[in-house]
């Protein structure tokens, strides 16, 4: 029996809790953002990340915070689908 499963175009939003949110250190200039909230849109296979940008500064070992929240629009590629089943 297949079942016809509809794609669904609505975002999945996820907002960490304290404990839950993470440093996230950005390729183009080595910044920090501390993400608090995760969206997904599965139908593009897309998952943004949402934080508190913090600008650093290497040399003088300094980190201030910035004006603006910073956002990193990923695309997600599979890599492989895997069971732990064996039928």
């Amino acid at each position: 029996m297949s079942r016809d499963i509809k794609p669904s175009f609505e975002e999945i939003k996820i907002e960490l809790e304290p404990e839950q949110r993470f440093f996230y250190q950005r390729d183009s200039d080595g910044d920090i953002v501390l993400v608090d909230e995760i969206q997904i849109f599965a139908y593009a296979k897309q998952i943004t990340l949402f934080g508190t940008h913090f600008s650093v500064d290497y040399e003088d070992k300094t980190i201030l915070k910035a004006a603006d929240r910073s956002f990193m629009n990923f695309e997600m590629n599979l890599l492989g689908e895997y069971s732990d089943s064996e039928g």
